[in-house]
């Protein structure tokens, strides 16, 4: 679904709280805070993709607050992953900071409060992505918060490059049609944030983050063995059954629900996309579920509808 927003039309007096409203339906909850009280503007256009949001926002001078009370614990979470045009951003959280200049994207949590602004007229790309879709291809998303990436160059360019394609023909494309594209567009994004050297040389990148690195390899060259489980990974890995779940500790996942969540993530995708002329039986053992009827109760509990509701147009 493609909607555009605009306060061209609208009396000055109301453009701003128009704009919240915008930005509170496009997003999620937040306060916002104009440096300019006189002759705001603001225009942004979205497109849904479920599970996916893509949106492109111009406006004035901006601080965007998601404050506690805005945070539903039992609500969807997302990670925004943004990408300025014309002037710096710049995002808090926890007492920790960035600032992301044209020509760099960064990543945002949606879970905590933070602030989000930008002290000049801005355009920026903002794509909305499921804080469990990203985290079943990017286990510890948080260790990457607070870097700016180059889109210039390397993986990083081609994650953007990849982008733009996908903006430049969504108008064209149904939901089935993108949907595939943009969980690709996602693999890009985990190989560019993953190969950056701050993150690899960072000081959590010691013999525990090898061992992190070396499970999750595993884990997604093996997910389809439908007997793959930590036992398993930890005797591949040279570690203890004990180790491989104190690097989990913490953390969103287990070591078994994280192997499940993948499963039905991939399973999801494939079930979505059309013309796979697959069976759901099939898409169920590809994934490494050996039990229809457990994969059915699986994926029902995990996205409230049934594979073969899923399937379904709008599934």
């Amino acid at each position: 679904m493609h909607l555009c927003h605009h306060t061209t039309l609208l009396p000055v007096p109301e453009r701003q709280d128009y704009w919240r409203e915008v930005i509170g339906s496009t997003y999620f909850d937040m306060d916002l805070r104009f440096t300019e009280r006189q002759g705001f503007y603001g225009q942004l256009w979205n497109w849904d993709v479920a599970p996916f949001g893509i949106s492109f926002l111009s406006s004035s001078p901006t601080q965007y607050q998601r404050l506690r009370q805005h945070i539903n614990p039992h609500g969807d979470n997302h990670f925004l992953i943004t990408i300025p045009e014309r002037q710096e951003v710049h995002f808090s959280q926890e007492r920790r900071s960035v600032r992301c200049r044209p020509g760099s994207f960064i990543l945002e949590r949606s879970d905590k409060p933070y602030e989000f602004e930008y002290q000049n007229d801005n355009s920026l790309w903002v794509l909305r992505v499921p804080d469990s879709l990203l985290r079943a291809r990017l286990r510890l998303p948080e260790r990457h918060l607070f870097s700016e990436f180059d889109r210039s160059q390397g993986l990083g360019a081609v994650f953007f490059d990849f982008f733009r394609s996908i903006t430049h023909q969504v108008a064209y494309l149904d939901d089935r049609q993108t949907e595939p594209l943009l969980r690709q567009l996602i693999e890009l994004f985990a190989l560019a944030v993953e190969g950056d050297q701050r993150a690899i040389a960072s000081e959590d990148s010691g013999l525990c983050q090898v061992h992190q690195q070396r499970v999750e390899q595993y884990i997604r060259e093996h997910i389809r063995d439908s007997n793959l489980n930590p036992e398993q990974v930890a005797a591949a890995c040279g570690i203890s059954t004990r180790y491989l779940h104190k690097l989990f500790q913490g953390e969103e996942f287990s070591v078994s629900q994280w192997i499940r969540e993948i499963r039905l993530q991939g399973a999801v995708a494939d079930i979505r996309r059309s013309g796979t002329g697959r069976t759901l039986a099939d898409i169920a053992y590809k994934w490494g579920f050996s039990d229809q009827a457990h994969f059915c109760r699986s994926f029902k509990s995990r996205f409230g509808i049934t594979p073969k509701e899923a399937r379904q147009p709008g599934g």
